[in-house]
């Protein structure tokens, strides 16, 4: 063999869930002066120089013969792809020839790449078809390489047993013990901590490995944890029985264990502030409905907190009446209030004798006394989410339409400023009047159709005819971002269609999907949008509680379902928050994977579904790209 083949290869910069992952694990390559052309070449790979180290193997390509010639493109071509440059890598790719007549190794890196630049353009199907080429030839690094490329691509296809087999065997090319395998055992759990759907243990392939089924069955024990707390145990000592000598036994258990144990050790006294009177009761009666089914799965268990109920109002007087007197009657903490008004009183004070866990949120950048936790449902949160997807989704272009009103300015608001952060352009926006009886002028002049009836008539007056026309559309729009209610969402989408746009994506948020069986979601057809698993599972722990509400309380369940969840998961926090005054690690809520902030505000990260043929479909999660370079400092380097 030919040349000094680069075996081990670094993982595209996309992954941002990798890099996470290996961040903790990463080896500092030792610097050596470079003896040669080619040696400088890795030297600058393992520095995070890209373009340096890609235009310097494409000079030695230059000048070399075959195969070493083919192997200097390919480092070319990887680098380029490492430097976030696919069209350079693919470039170089093109000059190959003859593929088929290159030894395994070299063959195996270039179908390598070709399925990371696919995947990075969101082509998981072709890039799939690239890793077909057998294992048996290939040294261990590429062995392992080809599965973790292939995992990846099926966490993209969303089917995670295929992605934990994947990833199970690729552990079998790596060394026992070392840091690789830990990163590998790492990737697979944080991989599943981040889905938020339901494995259905039942439905799992029967081919699975022991070890990819011991890996899912864990993660639905951990999943189901924070919805049926009092079944845990139970499962883990099963789990354990049948899977003694499974990698996750001794690091992955006895955390679940403690983390267990943290989110039942309960205040013993625990006061909740709502409106339960006036025009907020509903919502209010949701929240604490919610709470309650929350509290009932532990009440026999003699870790449940006594509850006290104290009617806040709705104004900041009544807030801080109703938190005093719930200091005065022994609360050890306190949920609520509901309202801005109430929240922003409670954070006004000096100090809080007694921690606070907030159902709402202080304007951006406004923090409470020590104690003060912000949690709720926040519109703003959803739509800075909604500029992630797209960018995630390879979306650099895109046009805004919002109401025109306070809430169409807040979305507005806070998509852009995320979407500029994340260097994406928004190209226009345009503003209808919410609940009105026509959206077309707004639909037309975003797209630039009125623009195009204007050449029309120029044109029609120049010639002194009528001519056949058809008006054409901005052509540089990749997407458009829609804010507003699900009714004015079923009158936007069918004329967005209408306008020549119907190839366009809409994004949008959870307040396109309304839980009603008498409406047509239809025509909502090829919107996406955020929302927490509370509403859009259909199977699983979360989905029977969410039925196990609505059954009990029917009348108020329609019109306020995700408080329900919010009150849930509220209840759920306590624990946390009172006994480390933090959450550590993300915890899979029925709102979304919450996790606390510096400035003690509770974020949710939320799940993605399509409307298709009216029914709302889970989207596969997706990760921001990182930054060229970030590879490099995260993961562990070959040696030249």
């Amino acid at each position: 063999m030919q040349g000094t083949p680069h075996f081990f290869r670094r993982s595209r910069p996309g992954l941002a869930l990798l890099l996470l992952v290996l961040a903790g694990c990463a080896v500092s390559p030792s610097k050596q002066p470079p003896a040669s052309r080619e040696a400088q070449a890795q030297q600058l790979l393992q520095e995070g120089k890209y373009p340096d180290a890609a235009a310097l193997y494409e000079a030695l390509a230059t000048g070399a013969q075959p195969p070493q010639q083919t192997e200097f493109l390919v480092s070319a071509a990887e680098a380029w792809s490492d430097a976030g440059n696919p069209q350079r890598s693919w470039t170089l790719l093109g000059k190959i020839r003859n593929e088929n007549t290159l030894y395994p190794a070299l063959q195996a890196r270039i179908e390598i790449l070709k399925a990371e630049l696919d995947l990075a353009g969101h082509q998981p199907q072709a890039a799939l078809a690239h890793l077909r080429f057998p294992l048996e030839p290939l040294p261990p690094e590429l062995k392992a390489e080809t599965a973790l490329v292939r995992g990846r691509i099926h966490v993209a296809l969303n089917d995670l047993p295929s992605a934990v087999q994947d990833w199970s065997e690729r552990e079998t090319y790596l060394a026992p013990g070392s840091t690789d395998a830990a990163a590998n055992e790492q990737l697979i759990w944080q991989t599943l901590s981040a889905s938020h759907a339901a494995i259905d243990l039942g439905k799992l392939p029967a081919a699975l490995s022991p070890t990819a089924r011991g890996w899912l069955e864990l993660a639905d024990i951990a999943h189901n944890s924070w919805q049926q707390p009092d079944k845990f145990m139970a499962a883990i000592k099963d789990w354990e029985s049948r899977y003694p000598q499974h990698p996750a036994m001794a690091q992955l258990v006895p955390g679940l264990l403690a983390k267990q144990q943290a989110l039942t050790a309960f205040p013993a006294k625990v006061a909740v502030l709502l409106p339960l009177s006036g025009n907020l009761k509903d919502p209010a009666d949701a929240v604490r409905d919610g709470l309650l089914a929350a509290y009932f799965q532990l009440a026999d268990n003699g870790s449940a907190p006594a509850l006290s109920y104290y009617d806040s109002g709705t104004d900041a007087a009544g807030a801080q009446a109703a938190y005093q007197k719930a200091v005065s009657d022994g609360a050890n903490m306190v949920i609520g209030p509901l309202t801005k008004e109430g929240i922003a009183a409670l954070a006004n004070l000096p100090s809080l004798p007694v921690p606070v866990l907030a159902l709402n949120y202080l304007d951006a950048g406004k923090t409470g006394p020590a104690g003060f936790y912000q949690f709720g449902l926040l519109p703003e949160g959803e739509a800075e989410q909604a500029a992630e997807r797209a960018v995630a989704e390879g979306y650099t272009r895109g046009i805004a339409l919002v109401p025109s009103d306070d809430f169409g300015k807040r979305m507005l608001g806070a998509f852009s400023a995320r979407y500029a952060e994340l260097g994406g352009t928004l190209l226009a926006t345009g503003t209808y009047t919410p609940g009105g009886d026509t959206y077309a002028d707004a639909i037309q002049q975003l797209l630039n159709l009125d623009a195009s009836d204007d050449r029309e008539e120029r044109l029609a007056d120049t010639l002194g005819k009528r001519l056949e026309f058809d008006p054409r559309r901005r052509q540089d729009v990749q997407f458009i971002f829609l804010a507003g209610s699900a009714g004015d969402a079923r009158q936007i989408q069918p004329q967005i269609a209408y306008y020549h746009a119907d190839d366009v994506p809409v994004f949008s948020t959870s307040r396109v999907y309304e839980l009603s069986s008498n409406v047509d979601n239809t025509l909502l057809n090829g919107i996406s949008f955020d929302d927490m698993p509370w509403t859009l599972l259909d199977s699983g722990s979360v989905a029977d509680i969410r039925d196990e509400v609505q059954k009990d309380w029917p009348a108020n369940f329609a019109a306020n379902s995700r408080l329900y969840a919010l009150g849930f998961d509220a209840y759920r926090l306590l624990p946390l928050l009172y006994n480390t005054q933090t959450i550590g690690e993300p915890v899979q809520g029925v709102t979304g994977l919450l996790s606390l902030d510096a400035g003690r505000r509770v974020h949710r990260s939320l799940d993605w579904a399509s409307f298709d043929e009216g029914s709302a479909t889970l989207l596969p999660p997706l990760t921001l790209p990182a930054p060229p370079g970030a590879v490099a400092a995260a993961t562990p380097q070959p040696k030249p």
